[in-house]
């Protein structure tokens, strides 16, 4: 009898919400839920990476492709409903569709918290971080808060992706050992099969695609100084990766239906597509630059290190 009063209070609660707020306002956070997909992170990630820090963009893809497993290993463990399976007028058809597998923890709260939080936590000594950790924090909980108006999370399963996801984070944020590994010809076949391993004995082959392609990538190129150049290696990047996962997850799905949701179809799809926004797309990028500007046969022209307006990260971030 407890369980079940704690059941319908929490359900009160999400129905209380959604009073409060009306329907007029259900597009809007559909709008907010969509910035906890990693569709979208994944995509800003790989605009920071190619404008910002490539580093710390690499660290970040490792932390955060963790933090995507171990959300699809924590469901698996939990099994919790979610609100809509105990109470299907909670839920639009559209909300529905944003959610997928267990209750407990959120994905899309765990990876607001894992992504915004450490951007937060990585510029915490900048000039202007009250304004990020404003923004990362008003981020995170509308994401958060879309997730219950929507019906589709209840309450503690937000709380649960917030807390995992602010661990990630600040695992991210403070992590000053370097993440550069040397000889990867040597470790990089390992790292593939072991992912390769892990995804065919049940865990969820995209995440491990994900972690796998980040890890042997190498985020050492110096992102376009001029606004020409920064709008060519976003254009480019975008249009690749899209054509890419067109390819991978889109035409071959088409001429061999169920051929893409094999274990090592999804793994490599997903490593491949890391591995080109991390390391591919901008390597060719700095090579094709610099055959443009004229520099000698074998020799990579390297513009001056982009830097924040004032008050640097914490150290450690160039080993990053």
């Amino acid at each position: 009898m407890p369980n079940s009063h704690l059941i319908v209070y929490r359900m009160n609660a999400i129905r209380a919400l959604q009073s409060f707020f009306g329907p007029g306002v259900h597009s809007v956070f559909l709008g907010f839920t969509g910035l906890g997909t990693s569709a979208v992170l994944w995509t800003v990630l790989f605009l920071y990476s190619w404008l910002v820090d490539p580093p710390f963009g690499r660290r970040l893809a490792v932390v955060f492709a963790a933090s995507i497993l171990a959300n699809h290993a924590l469901k698996l463990a939990f099994g919790t409903q979610r609100p809509y399976e105990m109470d299907s007028t909670l839920a639009t058809d559209s909300a529905r569709r944003t959610g997928g597998g267990a209750g407990f923890p959120s994905g899309h709260s765990m990876n607001a918290a894992t992504f915004y939080l450490s951007l937060a936590f990585y510029y915490r000594h900048h000039c202007r971080a009250m304004l990020l950790w404003l923004a990362a924090l008003l981020l995170t909980m509308g994401v958060g808060l879309s997730r219950l108006y929507l019906g589709v999370h209840l309450p503690e399963d937000v709380g649960g992706g917030f807390i995992f996801g602010a661990l990630f984070a600040w695992v991210t944020g403070v992590w000053t050992v370097p993440l550069a590994m040397p000889r990867r010809r040597l470790w990089a076949p390992f790292a593939i099969v072991a992912g390769l391993g892990l995804a065919f004995l049940g865990a969820d082959p995209l995440p491990c695609g994900l972690l796998v392609g980040a890890l042997i990538a190498q985020g050492d190129f110096t992102p376009p100084q001029t606004a020409k150049g920064r709008a060519l290696i976003v254009a480019g990047g975008l249009v690749l990766l899209a054509l890419l996962a067109g390819l991978l997850l889109w035409a071959l799905e088409r001429l061999w239906p169920g051929f893409t949701k094999t274990v090592p179809v999804t793994f490599f799809s997903y490593l491949a597509l890391a591995w080109v926004g991390l390391e591919g797309w901008p390597r060719w990028f700095g090579r094709m630059r610099s055959e443009s500007e004229g520099a000698p046969s074998g020799q990579t022209l390297t513009p001056p290190t982009p830097s924040l307006p004032a008050s640097p990260p914490p150290a450690g971030r160039e080993g990053a």
